[in-house]
């Protein structure tokens, strides 16, 4: 069994991502911490705990983190996820209360714990702010998997947030400039490959996510039916993450170096893979380049329909 953290911004996408974990049982997750992303940090917490309720989960605890980023102004993205930011779908509200100290908790866990698994799946300010705090957890770390980056490895590789910028590193690429420079090598589950067609649901999806018996299946289907209304599809960003925590066979991975514009302008949140043969840069991040769309979409309603 793997033991993972979930760092995250629920958000539609990272919602499902719980769903998945939870229902995993290669997985047992040590807890999550909540930044500001999609929504603000009140909300990314409070939908946290709204989905663990769903799931009839007490023990997984929940820390709150960082409200803003390192040195920009928070941008969210209340209209993709819904001013509440699991689609408006009206869930009721938490049982429980978050708990204060997202980073302490990460630098402790990191630190105490032996082969965990972090996989962040929005912006990096909790994960940059605890790397700054005690530079030990990079190096302790099983592995870390990063829901994030736009780099030109598959013709679906380009941004989201800007024409080149993906949303998780757009919001704040000081904290992710951090993250790459440090020694965790991360594994980057990026635009490349979660915005894929194959790995897209559609429509009559969701029918049969509202047909199944299982209650994440049906919260499921109640929180991405706004965006499939508008959209027509929906992108599975952020359950891929943890899916190569689960079966890391799934996806095809090439090295390299990273690096992450923290300029203004257009170009803000780029992340950039040295393409360069005589330019000698230690690879810093594994990028992922292919998925099995049919394994992981089996995985992902599998999981979901998990009672």
């Amino acid at each position: 069994m793997v033991k993972i953290v979930l760092d995250m911004d629920p958000g539609i996408d990272d919602a499902l991502a719980i769903m998945v974990a939870v229902n995993s049982h290669e997985l047992e997750v040590l807890g999550i911490t909540t930044v500001s992303g999609n929504v603000h940090v009140d909300k990314t917490s409070v939908n946290t705990l709204r989905v663990l309720d769903v799931l009839g989960v007490k023990d997984i605890p929940v820390y709150r983190g960082a409200a803003k980023p390192l040195v920009k102004n928070l941008e969210t993205a209340e209209w993709v996820h819904g001013e509440d930011g699991l689609g408006d779908a009206g869930l009721p509200p938490p049982k429980r209360q978050p708990i204060p100290g997202a980073v302490r908790f990460l630098v402790e866990t990191l630190m105490g714990e032996h082969g965990v698994t972090l996989v962040a799946t929005g912006p990096l300010t909790n994960v940059a702010l605890a790397f700054l705090l005690e530079p030990e957890p990079p190096k302790r770390l099983e592995k870390m998997i990063i829901m994030g980056g736009a780099l030109s490895l598959t013709p679906y590789g380009h941004g989201n947030a800007t024409p080149v910028s993906e949303f998780n590193v757009y919001v704040d690429p000081e904290a992710a400039d951090i993250v790459f420079q440090s020694d965790v090598n991360p594994l980057c589950v990026g635009l490349d490959v979660t915005t894929d067609p194959a790995t897209t649901l559609k429509p009559q999806d969701l029918e049969g996510l509202r047909s199944s018996s299982s209650p994440a299946a049906k919260t499921a289907a109640e929180i991405m039916k706004k965006f499939v209304d508008r959209f027509g599809f929906m992108q599975l960003h952020d359950p891929m993450a943890v899916a190569a925590a689960i079966d890391h066979t799934l996806f095809k991975t090439t090295s390299g170096h990273v690096y992450v514009v923290c300029d203004e302008g257009i170009t803000r949140g780029q992340t950039i893979i040295e393409r360069r043969s005589w330019v000698k840069q230690e690879p810093n991040a594994q990028k992922c380049y292919w998925v099995d769309s049919q394994r992981f979409l089996k995985l992902f309603f599998e999981r979901l329909q998990s009672v």
